[in-house]
């Protein structure tokens, strides 16, 4: 006989299915029977988006904590997110990027972003240029914002690549008004530096697999 799933596992699976009510039911209960981190992160998520039922920042924030000091990356994000707005949990900038540091440094694209928002311009390029090399469409957004005085090539083949890879909205808003102030060889050769971009970030994806 198959043993009866966990209510986590079922909590999980009620997520994965937006039935936020169900899964917020579940994952309550799973975190009284036993603390995991996965359950604690997913159930910060519904507290804090006010999924399935109230929302409740103060809650989530706890949850956040509770499964970012066991090292779950997107916890760390959501609870140095937290600590950075000062809500759910007192402010507190320099734990912020405490926790967003060493979720970059296991690879969350939404960290690198915190990250350099928070930092000077050159570490706010290195963090943007990580965080975009990993297709994450916001990053992009952020990077091209960064490049426009510098380099509006180089800020025109990242709203390029960032429409190719996700067909997001607002960078081919951006980038068609961007194109309209530049020559027509310049807008060629953002395009072949957006076509290189995503080549790479696709090969890179694939190489992870």
């Amino acid at each position: 006989m198959f043993a009866a799933r966990s209510k986590l596992d079922r909590g999980l699976d009620a997520f994965e299915q937006r039935a936020w009510k169900r899964a917020r039911k579940l994952l309550a209960e799973a975190l009284q029977e036993e603390e995991r981190v996965l359950g604690c992160y997913h159930l910060g998520l519904l507290y804090w988006r006010g999924l399935g039922g109230p929302a409740d920042k103060r809650a989530a924030a706890d949850c956040f904590a509770r499964a970012a000091n066991d090292g779950h990356p997107g916890a760390e994000t959501a609870y140095g997110i937290a600590l950075r707005s000062g809500v759910g949990v007192a402010k507190n900038d320099a734990l912020a990027r405490q926790h967003f540091r060493s979720a970059a440094g296991a690879g969350d694209a939404e960290a690198m972003v915190q990250l350099a928002t928070m930092s000077e311009p050159e570490d706010a390029r290195h963090w943007l240029t990580r965080a975009s090399e990993t297709g994450y469409a916001p990053a992009m957004l952020h990077l091209s914002d960064f490049w426009i005085n510098r380099d509006p090539v180089e800020a025109l083949a990242w709203l390029y690549a960032s429409v190719a890879l996700s067909g997001d909205e607002a960078a081919r808003k951006r980038a068609s008004a961007l194109a309209k102030e530049m020559t027509a060889r310049e807008i060629a050769e953002a395009q072949k530096l957006g076509r290189g971009y995503v080549k790479d970030i696709q090969d890179r994806a694939r190489g992870s697999r």
